[in-house]
């Protein structure tokens, strides 16, 4: 595998048995397969993430955050090893979208760590310094994950130790003994 900088758009088509002018016919650059890619990986997470803001509880909901933060970028770290590798090669149009999805994102985690500051779950601090920290606790995960020897759920579970005081029965100690 050569990776995104080295290949080409007639490496994607060999790689997906098609002929390039098939894949022509959906991606018209090696830009727009980078802005399809990023849009893959940030839509798929503020749809899931969406999901989890209907918890009523400020440490549930929390928790979900950084599980669903963990595990996405711990279960296709190729995604994402792109999706924050590669900003560079976005044209301004897609930077911006990209940027403005990223914000709803984190203001999402934003929110979540306010009302986790209000129920006492978390101490008092700079909101979005710690939502901010929070994200980039779990998405570094991309650089070092081995799939074979690391489970994404296990990683998730660490990340909510390290944030969250344990409740009694928790899912990492039925999963570590």
């Amino acid at each position: 595998m050569q990776g995104y900088d080295a290949g080409t758009l007639e490496d994607v088509a060999a790689a997906m048995n098609l002929r390039k002018a098939s894949l022509y016919y959906y991606v018209k650059s090696k830009a727009d397969l980078l802005r399809l890619i990023f849009d893959r990986a940030i839509d798929r997470s503020l749809e899931q993430i969406e999901e989890y803001l209907a918890i009523e509880d400020p440490r549930d909901r929390l928790e979900a955050l950084i599980r669903h933060q963990a595990v996405t970028v711990a279960k296709d770290p190729a995604l994402f090893a792109v999706f924050f590798d590669h900003r560079a090669g976005l044209n301004d149009d897609d930077m911006a979208d990209i940027t403005a999805k990223e914000r709803r994102y984190l203001r999402h985690f934003i929110e979540a760590v306010e009302d986790a500051m209000d129920a006492n779950v978390l101490p008092k601090a700079d909101s979005r310094m710690m939502a901010a920290t929070l994200i980039g606790m779990s998405s570094w995960v991309y650089k070092w994950m081995d799939p074979v020897r690391d489970d994404p759920l296990v990683f998730a579970d660490l990340c909510v130790q390290l944030i969250l005081r344990p409740r009694g029965n928790d899912e990492y100690r039925k999963r570590t003994g």
